[in-house]
């Protein structure tokens, strides 16, 4: 999207908006989006990477308001269709060492690696964790909703991953009625099929190559860094249980429940993350 489409995306918000392509590693170039409040912010400010092939659209809810209280970096990672990429890509280019890559550099291009709280959701929250628990990224703190301990992917799908990456259409319809049928809330399955059905196809494929054995490891007691794990009781696709241990595991981590999956993509969101970080480390 360019400027005047994430304008009017988020009704005309009262911050100016950048939007760059950043290189990041190994021939990926990331496109960020910087939104900076017209009136000088008071709070840190925020690195955002959101989840597996996921639109902007889906968090525009949070976004709308959330740009005109603080900066936002607005991070597109490496599997989605703005990535810029001068090679043939491999399932290796979007393993999560990869994306860890790509947050380090892009937090130095950025300058804001020290002060900056992050916030990521799915994909983008594993990698956030990964990435402070191996000290390639830094932060004041960080706000990770659904983190995943793995990608566990229903089993009718993984001889997907030999299909021609063309196939993945029809296939995607396929997936789309198993959401509809797995998912309770009807907000969270608008807004994966909004992102399956504009999801760039082969790096669609390659990233579920990559992540389909993918285990986060739990030895983060490293992390001293503040990290709020945000949980909807009534998510069923990302793992509940799986967020409570990682959070217990953590060195400094704190569980916050949230209503629902949509609850965390609404404004609402913003007091609980303040609220959070007064305890933190204000």
């Amino acid at each position: 999207m360019d400027v005047d489409e994430v304008t009017n995306l988020l009704g005309n918000p009262k911050c100016e908006i950048l939007s760059r392509m950043i290189q990041a590693s190994d021939g990926f170039s990331l496109n960020v989006y910087t939104f900076t409040p017209l009136e000088t912010p008071k709070k840190n400010p925020v690195i955002f990477v959101a989840g597996w092939a996921s639109v902007m659209d889906g968090w525009a809810p949070l976004l709308s308001e959330w740009v005109q209280e603080r900066v936002i970096h607005y991070v597109e990672t490496r599997e989605k269709r703005s990535a810029i990429v001068s090679k043939r890509i491999k399932p290796y280019d979007f393993a999560m060492a990869k994306h860890i890559g790509d947050l380090q550099i892009v937090a130095k291009n950025l300058q804001c690696e020290e002060d900056v709280l992050w916030f990521g959701s799915s994909l983008g929250a594993t990698a956030i964790i990964e990435g402070l628990r191996e000290g390639k990224i830094q932060g004041k703190g960080a706000f990770l909703v659904a983190p995943n301990a793995s990608f566990k992917f229903p089993s009718w799908m993984v001889p997907l991953t030999m299909a021609p990456w063309w196939c993945y259409a029809p296939l995607i319809r396929i997936g789309l009625i198993y959401l509809k049928w797995r998912l309770k809330e009807p907000a969270q399955y608008i807004r994966y099929k909004r992102t399956l059905t504009q999801a760039h196809l082969l790096r669609l494929k390659r990233s579920v190559q990559a992540n389909r054995k993918y285990n986060l490891a739990m030895d983060l007691k490293n992390i001293t860094t503040p990290i709020a794990i945000c949980v909807a009781e009534s998510d069923t696709l990302h793992e509940g249980n799986a967020a409570h241990e990682i959070s217990e595991n953590l060195g400094n981590g704190m569980i916050i429940s949230v209503p629902s999956n949509q609850y965390a993509h609404e404004s609402d969101l913003i007091q609980d993350i303040e609220k959070w970080e007064k305890m933190s480390y204000d």
